[in-house]
């Protein structure tokens, strides 16, 4: 909407930029939209996402849900987070539609947010609602604007009449065929199902080749195609990273059971826990597949991704299966010391997920709890900790890791530092009022010192940003980069015993001791620092592995790092730079790159 001839969009973008603010993302635009932006000349880079649940922000992120000029000062906003999340009104009560989220993406998910809360179908309950709802639709001028909602992911072999209303943050699968129907938020619909005329109400699934004509679905049921009647949905699996990357695929007791058994293809002593008290039943399930084939399992109960690495290490596992969720689940397997599955193990876990391994038990194996030695992570860490300094606020999506670790950070009465983090306890950043948002990478940087105290070299994974040797040989500081294909063992244990790679505690705890041997500040420590910025952009491709390869190898950059998991379509553009508009720049470069070699392919 242009404002005296200047788009709205381009008086936000540059107030924001003037505010201070280091990255915009825009949510659900279309091509128009992505070449006006082009033509602005912004100074921060601007990028693209889907919907509210492709966007990953590790900073404190303000989400704008309405297009406007805000009538208050953004750069003052931090100082009204204290740990979780703000919804900013009006003097007069009325909402500005803005939220201040110092818990970067954790906070950003739909589920958690309620994002459909201004869609169209908010107040709806009944099919018949829907059904007067798509008919209202049909009758508006507006009507092909509005008649697909934000964050909709749709297969390109999907084909969808122009009758078809749907929702927020649905996704159609691959040759779909829809006809006169109408999707509620959140409905996703398998590959190969053929709908006619149906009302499919919000957060249901129909699983694939089911075929229906006139049919109601009621609200969060999942209709699978060899099942007579529609089922209450329990958990979803997330096509990224998880173990079932089928999408969409359902995460129930049986596929956490064959999840359980496949990983002891790489192990047969596994440490397995969950994020949240919602995902017991699918770490139990999984517990079970496990011992069904001879497996020793420490089953570590609720508990963050770090304290499981630890636990596996305490009992001398080789491979982890963690669920990570509340509402929406992913099954997660990991090798020992938290490294991710290679290639080669990622293939033999999918192949004996194909061949149903829980159904053939080898013989028992033997369950124990570990969740007593939970106890020991916190010694670790206790341990390590020097003496109370600095106020310390600590800000995490999980409560049972946001508890342990504000009970071990406090006491101290200086400088306010606030410490975030990652719901899994891996990754932390943290900000004080003088030293700003420093990186998670930043704070590796710094825990070098405290290694060096102790004349260790620090562990860092392959893939870490290749400034960091060029940090260490300034202050006379070794390095080591661990290859996660084939790591020596020396390595690993190194890696292991250190575990600020791994656990966001115990690298803050090393930050806290550098602090204290330097007698400093973080914001004095932090100007010793070099600016770095990793960022990691996701895409999907219809290029093959093969291709990509060989696309990489023509174009030699060590800056830029491709990733394709096994299985799966997804790509992930990792990019080491200097500043967050170099690295956006480079993932452009190299998104186009990949589409004009799609292109060329076909």
């Amino acid at each position: 909407m242009p404002v005296c001839n200047v788009s709205l969009l381009k008086y936000l973008l540059e107030y924001i930029q003037e505010k201070g603010f280091r990255n915009a993302v825009l949510l659900a635009v279309d091509e128009r939209i992505r070449q006006l932006v082009d033509t602005m000349h912004l100074q921060i880079p601007v990028q693209f996402a889907r919907s509210l649940a492709a966007l990953h922000a590790n900073t404190p992120t303000l989400l704008l849900r309405q297009l406007c000029l805000p009538d208050w000062d953004m750069g003052e906003l931090l100082t009204l987070c204290n740990g979780g999340a703000v919804r900013l009104f009006h003097a007069d009560s009325t909402p500005t539609f803005a939220e201040l989220h110092p818990q970067g993406s954790v906070l950003l998910e739909p589920e958690q947010t309620e994002m459909t809360e201004y869609s169209k179908f908010q107040h709806i309950r009944t099919p018949a609602e829907y059904r007067e709802m798509q008919q209202k639709l049909l009758a508006t001028r507006k009507f092909q604007r509005t008649r697909i909602g934000e964050g909709v992911k749709i297969s390109r072999t999907a084909m969808i009449d122009e009758l078809t209303i749907i929702g927020n943050d649905c996704i159609i699968n691959r040759n779909t065929k829809l006809e006169r129907c109408v999707l509620g938020d959140g409905v996703q619909i398998g590959a190969g199902a053929v709908l006619t005329d149906c009302v499919i109400c919000r957060k249901a699934f129909i699983d694939e080749e089911t075929h229906l004509e006139n049919a109601v679905i009621p609200q969060g049921t999942v209709l699978q195609s060899n099942a007579k009647t529609a089922r209450t949905k329990q958990h979803c699996v997330l096509p990224e990273d998880g173990i079932c990357e089928g999408l969409p695929r359902w995460n129930t007791a049986e596929t956490a059971l064959k999840a359980g058994a496949s990983l002891t293809v790489i192990g047969n002593r596994l440490a397995i826990g969950y994020s949240h008290e919602n995902a017991e039943s699918l770490a139990i399930a999984s517990v079970a597949g496990a011992v069904s084939q001879g497996a020793s399992v420490w089953l570590a109960g609720q508990c963050a991704l770090s304290q499981l690495i630890a636990i596996s290490k305490f009992t001398d596992c080789n491979a982890l299966l963690w669920v990570q969720g509340e509402q929406v689940m992913q099954i997660r397997p990991f090798r020992v010391g938290g490294l991710a599955l290679t290639e080669q193990q990622s293939h033999r876990i999918w192949q004996a997920l194909e061949a149903n391994a829980c159904e053939r038990i080898t013989e028992f194996g033997k369950l124990h709890h570990a969740n007593n030695l939970l106890a020991l992570w916190e010694d670790t860490c206790q341990k390590l900790l020097p003496e109370p300094e600095f106020e310390i606020h600590v800000s995490c999506a999980n409560a049972q890791l946001r508890t342990v670790a504000q009970k071990l950070f406090s006491g101290g009465t200086g400088q306010r530092i606030t410490l975030s983090l990652s719901e899994d306890g891996t990754k932390i950043t943290a900000f004080s009022s003088e030293s700003g948002m420093i990186r998670w990478e930043q704070l590796l940087l710094i825990s070098l010192f405290s290694f060096q105290e102790k004349g260790e070299m620090l562990v860092l994974p392959e893939d870490f940003h290749p400034v960091a040797e060029d940090f260490a040989s300034q202050y006379q500081a070794k390095i080591a980069r661990l290859c996660h294909s084939n790591p020596s063992p020396a390595m690993l244990n190194l890696y292991q015993e250190q575990a600020v790679c791994t656990d966001g505690v115990t690298l803050f705890a090393h930050v806290l001791r550098v602090l204290k041997q330097k007698n400093q500040t973080l914001a004095q420590v932090a100007k010793m620092l070099p600016e770095i910025c990793t960022v990691q952009h996701e895409l999907t491709t219809s290029l093959t592995r093969q291709s990509i390869e060989k696309l990489q190898r023509s174009n030699p950059d060590t800056k830029i790092s491709i990733i394709m998991p096994p299985q799966s379509k997804l790509v992930r553009l990792r990019v080491h730079a200097d500043s967050i508009e170099t690295a956006a720049e480079l993932c452009g470069f190299w998104e186009k790159k990949l589409r004009m070699t799609e292109t060329e392919s076909f």
